[in-house]
């Protein structure tokens, strides 16, 4: 069946998944991103000069959790202030996280690299 130009511009509610942290007794849900949503979470790590941001790609895990992890209603759970504390908690934890919204957000290996392609240094990595 031919999907129709109507059907194509009907916004799909993304998808949602629920990721189990043991360690903390309880489970955080991923929500996936839109096309505008992808666009705004990749311009996020590029300077002025339109390379990529050293200090901002060396928070990319911390970013995508903030972009991805929300409530079971999909309210967003963290903003951009949450960012030096998300990079103080288990990696462990992190990286389930990471994992779930790279996989609900069909974000590659590859498609992380290439942000990190052409890092320019703007900041030191603390």
């Amino acid at each position: 069946m031919d999907i129709t130009r109507e059907q194509l511009l009907t916004p799909v509610e993304v998808s949602k998944e629920k990721v189990e942290i043991p360690e903390l007794g309880g489970h955080i849900w991923i929500k996936g991103m839109t096309a505008a949503g992808r666009s705004r979470f990749e311009r996020q790590f590029q300077s002025a000069t339109g390379k990529s941001s050293v200090r901002k790609i060396s928070e990319i895990r911390e970013r995508l959790v903030i972009a991805c992890a929300c409530d079971e209603n999909g309210k967003s759970l963290f903003t951009e202030e949450d960012i030096k504390s998300l990079g103080k908690q288990s990696i462990g934890i992190i990286e389930r996280i990471v994992n779930a919204a790279q996989r609900i957000c069909i974000m590659t290996d590859e498609d992380v690299e290439a942000l990190a392609k052409n890092s320019e240094e703007v900041d030191e990595i603390s």
